[in-house]
């Protein structure tokens, strides 16, 4: 169940490969929607749902679920817990404040502990008359650090904490349809270096030995000059896991289920190392691009089915539904040998995509998606991402 029943998804769900239980408008929904289903079935959570584990503690008194314990998960939700644990590792850590602490000597965001995606964070005019007012509502401010956003994922077992790799963060993205700090996506996996790399392997083990955090897991950070400075730590199966599953299917998931004690099938084309000690070997880099809707969108039938070349278009809503403005649409991905390949091939679809006098154009055309100036915003990343990995 999720917020969107796709398209896509219901039509694998309907080969035979499971059934689509129900659309939630909210978590609020979630328990009654769940009381529909076996209780002996236990629930695999993703995306969102760290933000509300009274709703994990409900559903745990009924079925088992697989993930992080809710008490860890309110632990790492912490960000003045998580700043504490990391105060002596060599991973840079922003300040923290309230509207009252703050100073003027830095900027700083303004978020949220209960959000996730983006949603709700910007910059602060700290000591302002609404920022001291936010201050009561589960609202932090946080040093903002310039730099290049990254997101790495890992795996904690019993054998210890092993990295699958590590991607470049699309955040806010005028050319994808979004504004401020909202998710866009991923670009990997990336190489930032032995020294970085390091960095961000110790502050990974330093918060499994504090929180006893088991499962997949990511880490958002900052990168930023060779050094990386973290943001924050997602309990979960992140988004950027389909950047490896193209390659290895199956991969995140199985090692998700092993580590939480669930003994899952081996799926195929594993690779044939049960412990991960490095990063899994990917010859290749992945664009995965959510696109947001710069106003209200009818879906129309044909949509999602003029794919070109290697761009292929996920997630789409249901034809004939309507994707309201400011909300996601659809997400396009894209494989490429490396960034510089995927960039020449994103500038290069433009002309198939405005079609010609015998073909029309492509429906990410009409709605004023242009592959050229999105690959000229991930050219302008991926030249940051090269000046501060130095």
């Amino acid at each position: 169940m999720d917020f969107f029943e796709d398209e896509d998804l219901t039509k694998i769900l309907g080969s035979g490969r499971g059934r689509f239980v129900g659309r939630i408008d909210s978590f609020d929904q979630l328990p009654k929607r769940v009381r529909t289903v076996r209780s002996s079935i236990p629930m695999l959570w993703a995306g969102g749902l760290e933000n509300h584990s009274d709703l994990l503690r409900e559903i745990g008194q009924h079925r088992p679920v697989i993930g992080a314990d809710p008490a860890i998960v309110d632990c790492l939700r912490d960000p003045w817990k998580i700043s504490g644990w990391l105060e002596n590792a060599t991973i840079g850590v922003p300040r923290l404040a309230t509207a009252a602490s703050a100073g003027v000597d830095c900027p700083w965001l303004r978020k949220s502990v209960n959000s996730s995606g983006g949603m709700g964070i910007g910059i602060s005019a700290a000591g302002g008359a609404k920022e001291k007012a936010a201050s009561s509502r589960g609202v932090y401010l946080q040093e903002y650090i310039d730099g290049v956003p990254m997101s790495a994922k890992f795996c904690s077992d019993a054998a210890g904490v092993h990295l699958f790799g590590m991607s470049l963060q699309v955040i806010g993205w005028p050319s994808l349809g979004a504004s401020g700090f909202l998710f866009c996506g991923n670009v990997g996996p990336v190489d930032p270096g032995q020294e970085v790399t390091r960095q961000v392997m110790e502050a990974a083990r330093v918060i499994v030995e504090q929180s006893g955090l088991k499962g997949v897991f990511g880490i958002d950070f900052i990168l930023r000059h060779g050094h990386a400075w973290i943001l924050e730590v997602n309990p979960r199966i992140t988004a950027s896991h389909m950047l490896y599953e193209q390659q290895h299917p199956g991969l995140i998931t199985h090692r998700h289920l092993v580590a939480l004690g669930w003994q899952a099938t081996r799926p195929k084309r594993l690779l044939e190392q049960d412990s991960i000690r490095s990063l899994v070997p990917i010859s290749a880099v992945t664009a995965r691009l959510i696109l947001w809707a710069g106003e209200d969108i009818r879906v129309p039938k044909s949509f999602g089915a003029d794919s070109v070349s290697n761009l292929k278009i996920a997630d789409c809503p249901q034809p004939g539904t309507v994707v309201s403005r400011s909300s996601p649409l659809c997400s396009i991905s894209l494989t490429g040998e490396d960034s510089e390949d995927i960039i020449r091939q994103l500038c290069t679809m433009e002309d198939h995509l405005r079609g010609s006098r015998n073909r029309s154009p492509s429906t990410l055309t009409k709605f004023g998606y242009s592959m050229k100036t999105i690959g000229s915003q991930l050219q302008l990343l991926w030249r940051k991402f090269e000046r501060f990995t130095r």
